[in-house]
């Protein structure tokens, strides 16, 4: 246990930025007590206690046996981009503008989140006698990579990959002003992952929970059997699992990063199904998600501080509760 601290310690400040220090910041101060992070299950209501493995989500007391050979096919960070308007009707002109993370600096921020997490995440699973593989680990084959990154994810909601803000100052047409960004979804440099789409975040601030407590509009079967039942049988898994981080740039001008959340979401073959044509042949495992409403400064530039270092606490906690869950079905 030892080693892996101190190999997780190194990791942190190997993918440092250069020149920024590892020292205090509002993430790092949140997350530091492991014990007082708070996580969230988030996946739908519907199914969890079905005995014909109806609904989105499994009644895991049908997994028998229980996942062992899990997948880890997403880990990424996700910008779903900021914006802000001022003007008006009444002031005869407005000025819109939407930004949001460069490519560049969410690369060095996955790369550093990840390197302070993915030993504590793998660890975690292990605990509850699951082996979490990374993409190195789960494509030992020529046939598997092709599938793996050929694979066409299906879904009924529709990925938004750009947001827009319009606003008008009055009736005239020359009058309304527009602004358009991408949205960012970028994974650890080099280590194979794909950014596979669960949810769409809001724009400017995420929402507490993406599914929970939504039933039948929380999720769709196009996602659940794509991602739980043909990604998993292809890759020769149990599971997959997905991961993905939210951080946001609130202020355009300021090169101030802050978390929003961070999910972690369990797909995988539904125990019930009845074959290839069985409509519902994947469903949601388990989600769970940690979420700050004060959204967590962790790199502060003119400050000169940043930091990474406890994304470990956080992984433990979500991937803890959703371990448990599917392993002993505990709740809290």
């Amino acid at each position: 246990m030892r080693k892996t601290k101190i190999f997780t310690a190194l990791a942190c400040v190997l993918f440092a930025l250069p020149s920024i220090a590892q020292t205090t910041t509002e993430f790092s101060e949140k997350t530091s007590n492991i014990d007082k992070i708070g996580s969230y299950l988030d996946f739908p209501t519907e199914g969890r206690n079905a005995k014909n493995g109806a609904g989105y989500s499994t009644n895991v007391d049908l997994l028998d046996p229980k996942p062992k050979k899990v997948a880890l096919v997403s880990f990424y960070l996700y910008d779903p981009a900021s914006g802000k308007t001022t003007g008006g009707s009444y002031t005869g002109s407005v000025t819109v503008a939407v930004w949001r993370t460069a490519d560049d600096v969410a690369q060095k921020h996955i790369d550093g989140f990840y390197g302070c997490s993915i030993d504590t995440l793998k660890a975690e699973f292990k605990r509850y006698g699951m082996d979490l593989l990374t993409p190195e680990e789960f494509i030992d084959n020529d046939e598997k990579a092709d599938f793996y990154y050929n694979f066409s994810q299906e879904s009924a909601k529709k990925e938004k990959t750009e947001r827009t803000i319009r606003k008008a100052a009055g009736s005239s047409i020359s009058s309304v002003a527009e602004a358009t960004v991408g949205t960012i979804k970028i994974s650890p440099k080099a280590k194979g992952y794909r950014a596979f789409f669960v949810a769409n975040e809001n724009m400017g601030e995420s929402a507490p929970t993406n599914f929970m407590n939504a039933g039948m509009m929380g999720a769709n079967r196009k996602m659940t059997s794509s991602l739980g039942y043909e990604l998993c049988k292809g890759l020769g898994v149990d599971a997959v699992v997905i991961c993905y981080v939210v951080t946001r740039k609130p202020k355009m001008n300021k090169e101030n990063y802050v978390v929003n959340a961070v999910n972690l979401y369990m797909f995988g073959p539904n125990p019930k199904s009845e074959g290839p044509e069985d409509p519902n042949r994947g469903q949601f495992y388990c989600g769970t998600r940690f979420f700050s409403s004060g959204m967590l400064e962790f790199q502060n530039a003119k400050e000169n501080t940043q930091s990474f270092d406890y994304m470990g606490n956080v992984m433990s906690s979500l991937s803890n509760r959703l371990c448990n869950y599917v392993i002993n079905k505990v709740k809290k």
